[in-house]
């Protein structure tokens, strides 16, 4: 056996290994990709400039707290910036690459590589459940079901989900048509630990069949 034959064996094996670990899985799929880009552009960025900037989310908080009726000295508003100035140390901490005080579409989508790959190794490892989570991801998860969950019963409906989503842009079919879909047909109700579930599934699966992915209302990420 030759020197580059030996060298190719060796790279195959090691690939193979690769795969049998799930390693391979460190690259998002041009689905994930579209998913997590919608994210972007319809729920950070305020300004739709293309790029993430503190301004950006302060924006956001406004307008949701705005649009909910949350008064300054209000918990769920004093939550919301508290939660917001969070997320933008996180985003500075870990996707802006080149420190400029901006998170561009290519920084986002490898600050959700790297939280894929460190959720594998760590599940490999046995330091993490299937469904564990950072800490800010676990907080904008539970804050966004709150933001869903206008009459605070602790169970979204289906008026809710259109209402809230109508705000960032997502027609009342569109959305109406995902939660039909996300609902079971209204047979499972949409609580906290239903949604939970779902919004993982939308960030890590690479299943376009997921009900998770209907949680932002968009029917389709092929556009």
């Amino acid at each position: 056996m030759g020197v580059m034959e030996f060298f190719r064996d060796i790279f195959k094996k090691v690939e193979n290994l690769f795969d049998s670990m799930g390693l391979k899985k460190y690259e998002l799929s041009d689905f994930q990709k579209k998913k997590l880009l919608h994210e972007f552009h319809t729920f950070y960025d305020a300004n739709k400039d293309g790029c993430l900037e503190w301004k950006d989310l302060n924006l956001a908080r406004e307008n949701i707290c705005k649009m909910n009726g949350w008064k300054i000295d209000s918990e769920k508003y004093k939550h919301a910036q508290e939660l917001f100035t969070e997320i933008w140390r996180y985003l500075q901490d870990s996707a802006d690459g080149d420190f400029d005080g901006k998170v561009t579409e290519d920084e986002w989508l490898l600050m959700w590589q790297g939280l894929h790959r460190d959720h594998l190794r760590a599940v490999r490892e046995g330091k993490a459940e299937d469904d564990s989570i950072p800490r800010w991801l676990e907080k904008y998860i539970e804050y966004r079901f709150n933001l869903y969950d206008r009459t605070g019963d602790g169970i979204i409906d289906i008026d809710e989900f259109e209402y809230v989503l109508g705000e960032f842009g997502i027609s009342p079919r569109e959305s109406r048509s995902a939660f039909t879909i996300l609902s079971k047909h209204g047979e499972r109700k949409v609580d906290f630990e239903y949604f939970r579930e779902l919004a993982i599934e939308y960030y890590r699966s690479d299943d376009p069949g997921a009900l998770g992915n209907f949680i932002t209302g968009k029917l389709t990420f092929d556009d």
